[in-house]
């Protein structure tokens, strides 16, 4: 007997187009998957993107034209057009702090934050590192955004997959995948502007992406998109996030935003536990000396924060104040305490805490002055000033190391990490980097005779002469 079928045609002679049509439509579509939770379409770089997303910002701003005209209130002047900026931007705190490209927001008007819910908000440039190229702007959101986040740029892998988001070109939030290329890269986009230790990869990097985020497939910030080489396919270059972390944190300082410090100096390690923050130094007779914290600790919790950077500390601190005691929870010999530190007001004309200059002429035997650009541009456009040796103590790790009175020095660097020295308190900034903690000597520059001469200071002098003073 023959079976029923399962579409049967229909009676009616009019409309039998029709209705065969229907019929076919109506026999293919249970065949059709939806596509549910099993979906292969739900990829790792689909959910790193959803993870990342409301973390990005859109930035856009205003400036004037640059002008041919040297004098400022010529006809001309007044009459430059203004022309339109675009960028992208990271949310690393959420009281509103965004991190981006200094670039995206030098010297522009109306600056404009463009949150991924599409409210647009205004913005306003709280500090900025010209020789970094970041800046942090601040935001009014009346509700708390959501952070980034912060992986470590320490474990990158050639050939590691690679997201990045932006604002390209005017296109709000575009992604674009790719894979690390290559690691270290020092790219000179200008006389005016020098990258160092940059991040290539091939994922899209076009005009607007500056400041936006280059995430791994875990949804960790690994870097910070600056700049595409010019007339090249698949060559884009991020700031490691390691590198972004040491100014950002430097930046969102208590000490720079509240006048404020509280004498811990740290590295975060990344071991086969994770992620942990580890402090390398206290300074004497800071706040966290008086908490009872020593070198060695694993800050664990500041505040209500758990803590895995610097830059974490920084904003743990950020609304602390003298006479509110902020709770820290430490690891120590693989027992947790808990500590409260009180930040204390920065003593005035000495940004590293008490005794800076003391500390350097016990650690390194020298004096030094904080002079202008002036002194040394003429040697090279790109210094932005430098450090006068007044003095150096016979028989010191600077006197071993050749410096001499009247010297100017003007950067200090371990491997291929290189620091400005501009004020007192960068040297004992560099000291205590962990780059720093296991190398055997800091290779120095200074200018001495109208030229730029280099040397090496021995870091096992350094501590021999500060263990005897």
């Amino acid at each position: 007997m023959p079976q029923p079928s399962a579409c049967p045609r229909p009676r009616r002679r009019d409309g039998l187009r029709l209705a065969v049509l229907v019929g076919a439509w109506a026999c293919l579509a249970p065949t059709v998957a939806p596509a549910g939770p099993a979906s292969k379409r739900k990829t790792e770089v689909v959910l790193a993107v959803r993870k990342v997303m409301p973390s990005v910002v859109n930035i856009s701003s205003e400036k004037k034209a640059a002008s041919s005209s040297r004098w400022p209130f010529s006809p001309e002047e007044s009459q430059r057009p203004r022309v339109s900026g675009m960028g992208t931007g990271v949310i690393i705190d959420a009281r509103g702090y965004v991190l981006t490209n200094q670039h995206v927001v030098d010297k522009v008007q109306g600056i404009e934050v463009r949150l991924h819910d599409g409210s647009t908000l205004a913005g306003q440039v709280v500090q900025q590192d010209a020789a970094m190229d970041l800046a942090i702007l601040k935001v009014e959101a009346g509700r708390p955004l959501a952070p980034i986040t912060i992986g470590t740029s320490s474990d990158l892998m050639l050939g590691e997959e690679v997201i990045t988001i932006g604002n390209a070109f005017g296109y709000e939030n575009t992604v674009s995948r790719g894979i690390i290329s290559q690691i270290g890269r020092n790219v000179t986009l200008s006389d005016d502007q020098v990258y160092r230790n940059l991040i290539q990869t091939d994922a899209c990097i076009n005009p607007g992406n500056s400041g936006g985020p280059l995430i791994n497939i875990d949804g960790e910030l690994i870097g910070i998109c600056v700049a595409v080489r010019a007339g090249a396919q698949g060559i884009g270059f991020a700031l490691p996030i390691d590198d972004v972390k040491r100014v950002a944190a430097d930046l969102l300082s208590t000490r720079r935003l509240a006048g404020m410090w509280h004498g811990l100096v740290t590295g975060d390690v990344v071991g086969e536990q994770g992620r942990s923050l580890i402090v390398r130094d206290v300074a004497v007779g800071s706040p966290a000396e008086v908490a009872g914290i020593r070198p060695g600790d694993q800050l664990v919790k500041v505040g209500d924060l758990g803590v895995e950077n610097a830059l974490d500390v920084e904003r743990a601190l950020l609304d602390a104040r003298p006479g509110r005691k902020s709770p820290v929870l430490i690891r120590r010999a693989g027992q947790e305490q808990a500590l409260a530190l009180e930040v204390q007001r920065m003593p005035r004309g000495n940004p590293a805490g008490p005794d800076a200059g003391e500390q350097i002429w016990r650690s390194l035997g020298l004096k030094t002055v904080a002079v202008t650009p002036d002194y040394v541009t003429r040697v090279n456009p790109n210094l932005r000033g430098g450090l006068y040796i007044q003095a150096i103590s016979p028989g010191s790790p600077a006197d071993l190391a050749m410096l001499q009175k009247g010297d100017i020095l003007v950067g200090m660097n371990v491997g291929d990490r290189h620091w400005e020295t501009i004020r007192p308190d960068n040297i004992l900034y560099i000291l205590r980097q962990s780059e720093a903690a296991g190398a055997p000597t800091i290779q120095y520059y200074i200018v001495r005779r109208n030229t730029i001469q280099q040397g090496a200071l021995s870091l096992a002098e350094v501590a021999s002469s500060a263990s005897r003073r």
